[in-house]
């Protein structure tokens, strides 16, 4: 059985994961924290204990997309890469998108454009 997804799916958290961090979907189906050189699937909307569900926000799917920043400053317009623990980074060699948030603040939940990818 094939399955579609029109806006954001329901994955199984193969670890903890914390909303608006990148995911990327893994070999058994489920969710864990994308890696600074893995491409990211989406964003978690919502916090999920290892074993729980997470709905996550594709990239591809238009609109704009929060994430959450390693390390601050970031300026509107910088661009964003994948980061440590799924989060967004000013640097680094996967891009996810163009940042529309500027902020100083390490944690930050910060508005992004993502990337075609």
């Amino acid at each position: 059985m094939s399955t579609q997804y029109f806006g954001a799916g329901t994955f199984l958290a193969n670890e903890v994961i914390t909303a608006f961090r990148l995911v990327s979907i893994s070999s058994n189906g489920g969710v864990l924290l994308s890696t600074t050189g893995g491409q990211p699937d989406g964003v978690a909307q919502i916090d999920a204990a290892s074993g729980d569900f997470v709905s996550v926000k594709f990239l591809h799917d238009g609109g704009t997309q929060k994430g959450t920043l390693v390390a601050g400053p970031v300026t509107a317009g910088n661009t964003l890469f994948v980061g440590a623990s799924g989060q967004v980074s000013t640097n680094g060699t996967v891009t996810v998108g163009k940042a529309l948030t500027t902020t100083a603040t390490s944690g930050a939940i910060i508005e992004f454009i993502p990337e075609n990818l």
